[in-house]
């Protein structure tokens, strides 16, 4: 038999041994690129599907679309726009409608009043009696608890013609049998719109005279009613300087803030339209 180191043929044993090295180096070759297809692309495929699903990862959510409509439903509560807080901290009458028997006395300087913190709107009464305020016998009741409560939001009108004024009311309802105390202060009971862009308008709680409790009770299966303007003008917190350009037509978030429940705070939304 031949030796494989002594080629056998016509030919010479270099061309031979030529022809062996030039099949090896082709196997060798081929070998190295089987085992790059295996395994360096798979290596890749792995950097592009993390590169994938980074770049497919969790993305912002959308800006918030509103559209003007009615108050939803469901336990929130409220404030009123603009108005200096009552004085002193005394006995008055909250400028608000009882639903119900209010707490007795409540003489003194008026707590809510009508008048506007730079211009910013006002808080007025709906017909009716108004429920006293930091008066002994409210002072007496526990404290409403936000499970006690529920908020009724709504604005007077879905859209407004240029130059009108947004009137929005506010109903805090007392759904529990028994009377409790609810803290009405521009402090503690704050409204805010937004535009349709996410951008803080206007705040009640931005341009506070004096900060001081409004305590009122509401009686059991009862409610209180606020009523309120905006003349469409600008603020920030603190009384900083605003943009003294009025609001431009289009959608806005209200949104109403209460504070002071036992159990934590409160809101409740709605939306209206500005025409140009």
């Amino acid at each position: 038999m031949p030796s494989l180191r002594q080629p056998v043929g016509p030919l010479p044993a270099s061309i031979y041994w030529r022809r062996r090295a030039v099949i090896l180096a082709a196997l060798a070759v081929a070998l190295l690129l089987i085992g790059w297809l295996a395994f360096g692309t798979g290596g890749d495929g792995k950097q592009q599907q993390k590169a994938a699903s980074e770049s497919t990862g969790p993305q912002p959510a959308p800006a918030q679309s509103i559209t003007p409509g009615a108050s939803p439903s469901g336990s929130a509560i409220t404030t009123r726009p603009g108005g200096p807080a009552p004085s002193g901290g005394a006995a008055g009458e909250l400028n608000v409608t009882g639903g119900g028997s209010g707490g007795s006395g409540g003489g003194g300087s008026n707590g809510g009043g009508n008048g506007s913190t730079g211009g910013s709107g006002g808080r007025s009464a709906s017909p009716g009696p108004s429920p006293a305020v930091n008066t002994p016998e409210v002072m007496a009741l526990p404290v409403c608890a936000t499970s006690q409560l529920s908020l009724e939001l709504a604005s007077a009108q879905n859209s407004y013609p240029a130059k009108d004024k947004p009137r929005l009311a506010l109903t805090i309802r007392n759904s529990s049998g028994s009377g409790c105390r609810v803290n009405l202060s521009h402090e503690n009971s704050a409204l805010t719109i937004t535009s349709s862009s996410n951008e803080r308008i206007w705040s009640s709680a931005d341009c506070i005279a004096e900060k001081v409790d409004a305590w009122a009770q509401i009686a059991g299966n009862s409610g209180v009613t606020e009523t309120f303007g905006w003349d469409r003008s600008r603020s920030k917190p603190q009384c900083a300087t605003a943009d003294p350009a009025p609001a431009q037509a289009g959608n806005y978030l209200v949104q109403a803030d209460l504070t002071g429940p036992a159990g934590g705070p409160l809101s409740a939304r709605t939306s209206i339209r500005l025409e140009g």
